[in-house]
């Protein structure tokens, strides 16, 4: 997996990331407010954190997926034997 960006020094975040505009529903933005305001953290550091938090948990997913995958392939003859019974 690769390290959070959340991990960085801050001075290399802002060096190193794109900037855009995030238009939220009102109430989505008080929730983040009240969020970010909870953590002492800034709006923007608490976007960043969820961002990378559902990123880390794609890759988690996507792992698990995979293994599935990997299993079911190694084991299709078992299986196909316990489907017959």
């Amino acid at each position: 997996m690769t390290p959070s960006v959340v991990d960085q020094p801050t001075g290399e975040l802002y060096n190193s990331g794109m900037a855009f505009t995030l238009n939220l529903k009102p109430e989505v933005e008080q929730r983040l407010k009240e969020l970010a305001e909870a953590e002492h953290r800034s709006m923007h550091k608490t976007v960043e954190v969820a961002v990378q938090a559902y990123l880390d948990r794609h890759d988690r997913d996507e792992w698990t997926r995979q293994a599935a995958r990997r299993v079911r392939e190694r084991n299709a003859e078992f299986y196909e034997m316990l489907g017959d019974r």
